[in-house]
């Protein structure tokens, strides 16, 4: 009698844990969704090269999350995600359409609605990745979608470095002088229409106009990763980018510190062990936070997951 009720309560375990397998599973195909959604309200709408930006992005997430379930392995899933949206932001949208996503290049296409009332593609990333998205989920486009992390990341780099808090206000400078360079240039004269917005055929799926702008990206990224490799090594951290240079980081913060997607104490008791604060890529006080039974609402948490994975206690969600 005991076997076959041992072997009840196994079944019926298997089958809860089964269901719960795939109800994880499920909030893996979430970013898809919307992708699929975005993709549909605006490439029948705009531009048909949508499909091949939002679909992709969310298939590339989802299949980090999933592999992140299924592997057990957050850091290789979130790695895959990052570089599946790299390829397809630089490939298709950098070189291919000859976009650029850095922020220098939001300037001109920001000047150029404020004269014709044109609400176009870049600005069309920034809204929902960088400005309105952070509401939701954050710094979450920096964990699981910055190209520029996408090969940070990879870095051969084991230390994680906390940097000086005085160091991070680098930051403010570089944003106000990426602001400045296309401000300059336009006041300057610079035909920044010609070079960057105007294309007389759509150009899909490759742009041959648009030149100044391709440009433009090229010289901003090859400088970004650069930058990043050098802050790496020096600082002895893979995000030493992010918490020095990256002007994005800034735009993000406020939002990030109200969004509605957070980090939060599970409920087991926090043993301050540190582990999470040692694997936390942005130095953030994790074990603070969960100890205190407080949502963590640092404006510099990425929503990487390395302190959840870490947690011997399952303290943190």
């Amino acid at each position: 009698m005991r076997r076959i009720l041992a072997a009840h309560e196994e079944i019926r375990y298997n089958g809860f844990m089964k269901k719960t397998n795939l109800k994880q599973y499920l909030h893996c195909l979430i970013l898809l969704f919307i992708g699929i959604v975005l993709s549909f309200s605006m490439g029948l709408s705009r531009w048909i090269g949508f499909f091949f930006v939002f679909i992709p992005i969310g298939l590339s997430i989802s299949i980090g999350l999933f592999i992140d379930q299924y592997h057990k392995n957050l850091k290789l899933g979130r790695k895959i995600s990052l570089t599946l949206v790299a390829l397809d932001l630089l490939v298709f949208l950098g070189i291919m359409q000859h976009e650029n996503l850095q922020i220098e290049e939001t300037v001109f296409y920001f000047a150029y609605f404020i004269n014709t009332g044109i609400f176009t593609r870049v600005l069309i990333h920034y809204a929902i990745a960088k400005i309105f998205g952070p509401l939701i989920w954050g710094r979450g486009y920096c964990g699981w979608g910055c190209y520029t992390a996408a090969l940070l990341e990879w870095l051969p780099i084991n230390e994680n470095k906390i940097i000086p808090k005085k160091i991070t206000y680098i930051r403010i400078p570089v944003l106000i002088i990426s602001l400045l360079i296309p401000f300059i240039f336009i006041q300057s004269g610079y035909d920044y229409y010609n070079s960057h917005i105007y294309s007389p055929v759509p150009g899909f799926p490759l742009q041959n106009y648009k030149i100044g702008q391709f440009i433009w990206f090229l010289v901003g990224n090859i400088m970004y990763y650069i930058i990043g490799i050098i802050l790496a090594i020096v600082f002895k951290k893979r995000r030493a980018f992010c918490k020095i240079w990256c002007p994005v980081s800034l735009i993000m913060k406020l939002q990030t510190r109200i969004s509605l997607i957070k980090m939060k104490p599970s409920g087991n008791k926090c043993i301050e062990c540190g582990k999470c604060n040692n694997e936390c890529p942005m130095d953030i006080d994790v074990k603070e936070y969960i100890r205190n039974r407080h949502k963590i609402i640092s404006s510099e948490c990425i929503l990487c997951g390395n302190c959840v994975r870490n947690c011997p206690v399952k303290a943190i969600v």
